[in-house]
């Protein structure tokens, strides 16, 4: 039958067009009234009417002219009007499939009836459905015009992809200009079927997919805060190019508090991109005291493309805060209120291909509003060369072991120069910059290693021996004098260039010991036991002697370094041999699985580290063996994290103080000592098995986007909230013990504790509903630090939530209602302070 009717529209078109044809599976017809190059099939049948000259496809019906595309359950060829005609079918339920869908370009319409016209490019169409961008429009009837405008009649626009809208705006007449413009007559605004009072008289919506256009956002209502109520964000976006765009926003509070920040982005395709932000409010007190606080910010993140240039790395991430603090904000909600540490770097860094030479330059500042200073170091200049060998060619044979150790000498190099400069933030915020000036040190250090291995009894025993240099050039010392008025000392910084040498020696044997345990079980369970023991010699010359001189309290004997606060401080103050010992241990078990079907074993790491180090040094007079450091982490699952770290001090102490003293604690009956200081943290993510690998999952993808808020929640991925996971929580806890070594009356306990515990989590009761918190303890004085509450509810094209702060210096509340659609996300209903009556 398809063969048939192919052949006879070939005959078809002879007959009344006197045109070349070719009939292949598909027919391909050159015509002037269906306009060139037109394709057809169908699934089910295809039927040829001769007389009325018109051809019939039934099933998952389409045709095909250059761009455009129709399909159909069926269509109709009409060859005297130069119509299609397209419409549903039914299936054996009587059920409409197959709607009509039409394509030209990246414009798609599906409607119940379709006409169009080959040679005028018009079209009818009834019960239209055309999305664009993240608008969907359902119309009663439309017309498609030769300019491929859209003019519809009767119908409703939404952004919900129901096929009942939870809301929409219901139009009386509209029309589409693709990639330009969506112009409607009166709207009115729908909430699940029911029309409300709310509307339009018209609406002009910006629908260019390449084109920018400048306009208005709207900004955020504050009926209450610490400044009055006012307006935050307020702020018109400007386009410049396809590189650059910029956004101003403004803040205005009733009590006379204001601010402004102007963001700009930008990117440059396959080369870099990133945005700068500079801001600046105003806080005004009010009366009686009106006074006022000015505060400017600098946020600048850039991010430069591998691929552009491998050799070149520059990067940038600066986050300064003038006043050097985040308490106060015009942001109610001020979300890095908690944050006490402001850091800023800018790097640039050269690799230079085939050798191993790197190079680099950082600025950085350092702002903590805690300790209220700030660190800047503008710049620093690193050049490092990684590890050559230069005899690894020395020798044309290498069958004996002294030849391979002679082949294996390794040299290392690093230099590195700064300027920095330590200094009070209130000289920052009142512009004392000659103050700050005269607070930078500078200096160079230069470091250089050579260090080879070689093994001993078949390479059983490692020995890695090294030799270490260094250089340290400072132009700023210090000298300390007797001042009689206070009758203490008196310390002078000098600009003087000063020069130091630094030499250490070190050996260091180690070896891998293995213990195998079988255990009896169905499983057949085995213990891995890996120890790696450590021995080594260090030995430090005395090159730089300290100075001594009367100048302390009655004019007594003191030793300093005239180097101890220039930019780099000096070694080899004092003699040094002492011998270093360690031990690390792991533990694995291997066991039976049906699970693993390559080894038909799995393995679980029961302990990542066990360590215990130490060392005692030959030349002190007292207390020549150090504390003892020991280290656990264990991490036997993915939920599950340990990690322990302890100070013990094999030293006696005085009961009553708790200060250490020079000898031994089992020589004063106080056992084989205590521990200095013991920490524990443990950290738990509690879920399902699918729920915390689509957490690892969507952790991964979040680190595709650069955005801060996503780069956050890529960092803490436990945090995000997903509807789709039943619940999640995460724990983390941390304990420490320091003994306390000046015990007083007031201060009695043997040891200090800190304990604190973390709880965050979130629940999804329903597919919509999710309640998430977090709670922060201090368990050792039963108290609740901090805590926050959120409840977020899924209204599929609208969003609810409820954030609270119930305690702290940062309470607040917030409940919005906000559209989910980017287009719309300005549509929302926000109320920052309970009502009065709560």
């Amino acid at each position: 039958m398809r063969r048939y009717g192919q052949l006879f529209f070939l005959l078809l078109l002879i007959m009344f067009h006197n045109e070349n044809v070719t009939a292949q599976d598909t027919l391909v017809v050159n015509d002037k009234s269906i306009e060139n190059i037109i394709r057809y099939n169908a699934k089910d049948s295809i039927y040829t009417d001769l007389k009325g000259k018109k051809l019939h496809l039934y099933g998952q019906a389409t045709v095909e002219m250059e761009e455009t595309k129709m399909s159909a359950g069926y269509i109709l060829v009409d060859f005297n009007t130069n119509e299609i005609t397209a419409s549903y079918r039914y299936d054996k339920d009587s059920n409409k499939i197959e709607f009509p869908t039409f394509s030209d370009g990246s414009e798609v319409i599906t409607c119940q009836r379709m006409r169009f016209n080959t040679k005028t490019k018009k079209g009818y169409l009834e019960e239209l459905a055309i999305k664009q961008d993240e608008f969907f429009f359902k119309m009663g009837t439309a017309k498609r015009q030769s300019n491929e405008e859209v003019h519809l009649l009767q119908g409703r626009l939404t952004t919900c992809d129901l096929d009942d809208p939870h809301y929409h705006f219901q139009l009386a007449r509209g029309v589409i200009v693709p990639d330009e413009r969506i112009v409607t007559g009166p709207m009115n605004l729908w909430l699940n079927g029911i029309p409300t009072p709310f509307g339009l008289p018209f609406a002009i919506i910006p629908n260019k997919k390449r084109d920018r256009t400048h306009g208005l956002l709207f900004p955020e209502f504050i009926p209450l805060s610490n400044y009055g109520f006012g307006f935050q964000n307020l702020g018109y976006y400007l386009p410049i190019n396809d590189q650059l765009q910029t956004s101003v926003y403004a803040n205005l509070y009733s009590r006379g508090s204001w601010g402004l920040r102007n963001d700009l982005d930008y990117a440059k395709k396959y080369g870099f991109s990133g945005r700068l932000s500079l801001g600046f409010q105003q806080f005004r007190s009010g009366f009686p005291e009106n006074s006022n606080q000015n505060k400017v910010t600098l946020i600048w993140s850039h991010r430069k493309e591998p691929k552009s240039n491998p050799y070149w790395n520059f990067a940038s991430n600066v986050n300064f805060i003038s006043d050097n603090t985040s308490k106060n904000s015009l942001d109610p909600i001020n979300p890095e209120y908690f944050n006490n540490s402001f850091n800023s770097d800018i790097n640039i860094n050269r690799l230079f291909p085939g050798k191993p030479l790197t190079t680099g330059m950082k600025i950085s500042l350092r702002q903590n509003s805690v300790a209220k200073d700030i660190a800047l170091v503008s710049p620093v200049l690193n050049v490092n060369l990684t590890r050559v060998f230069p005899f690894k060619k020395l020798f044309k044979s290498t069958d004996k072991e002294w030849k391979k150790t002679i082949e294996r000498i390794g040299v290392t190099y690093n230099m590195e120069g700064q300027n920095r400069s330590n200094f009070a933030d209130t000289l920052l915020s009142n512009g004392d910059f000659q103050r700050i000036s005269q607070r930078f040190f500078n200096g160079v250090s230069q470091s250089m290693s050579l260090q080879t291995t070689t093994g001993l009894f078949g390479n059983t025993i490692k020995i890695t021996p090294s030799i270490n240099y260094g250089n340290k050039i400072n132009f700023q010392q210090i000298s300390k004098t007797y001042d009689a008025t206070i009758n203490n000392t008196n310390t002078d910084t000098i600009q003087r260039f000063g020069m130091a040498h630094e030499f250490n020696m070190n050996v260091n044997l180690t070896t891998i010991l293995y213990s195998y345990y079988q255990f009896v079980g169905k499983s057949k369970p085995k213990l891995r036991h890996l120890m790696t023991p450590t021995i080594g010699y260090r030995n430090v010359p005395l090159l730089n002697p300290l100075e001594t001189t009367n100048a302390g309290v009655n004019q007594s004997l003191i030793s300093y370094s005239s180097f101890e606060r220039s930019i780099y401080n000096v070694g080899n103050t004092n003699e040094a041999s002492f011998l270093t010992f360690g031990i690390n241990n792991t533990f694995e078990m291997k066991y039976k699985s049906e699970k693993d079907t390559v080894t038909g074993f799995k393995k679980v790491r029961l302990v990542d580290q066990f360590s215990i180090n130490g060392n005692y040094d030959f030349t002190k007079d007292s207390m020549r063996l150090s504390n003892i450091t020991l280290n656990l982490r264990i991490s036997p699952f993915d939920w599950l994290n340990f990690v322990s770290n302890a100070n013990f001090s094999p030293y006696g102490w005085v009961d009553s103080t708790g200060k250490t003293i020079s000898t031994y604690a089992i020589q004063n009956g106080q056992n084989l000592g205590r521990f200095i200081n013991t920490n524990f943290n443990t950290s738990i993510t509690i879920a399902p098995k699918k729920s915390r690998e689509k957490i690892k999952d969507n952790g991964a993808n979040l680190n595709d986007n650069w955005r801060s808020d996503y780069n956050y929640f890529a960092l803490h991925p436990e945090q995000a909230i997903y509807f789709d996971i039943p619940w999640k929580m995460s724990l983390s806890h941390v304990w420490s013990f320091n003994a306390n070594q000046s015990i007083t009356a007031t201060i009695p306990d043997t040891y200090l504790q800190i304990q604190t515990l973390v709880i965050n989590g979130d629940v999804s009761f329903t597919k919509r509903w999710n309640l998430s918190g977090n709670v922060n303890l201090n368990l050792k004085d039963r108290r609740l630090t901090n805590a926050y509450f959120s409840l977020n509810r899924n209204l599929h094209c609208w969003t609810l939530s409820f954030y609270w702060v119930p305690i702290g210096g940062n309470k607040s509340f917030l409940f919005s209602i906000r559209n989910s659609s980017s287009i719309f996300k300005d549509a929302k209903l926000e109320l920052r302070r309970p009502p009065a009556f709560l």
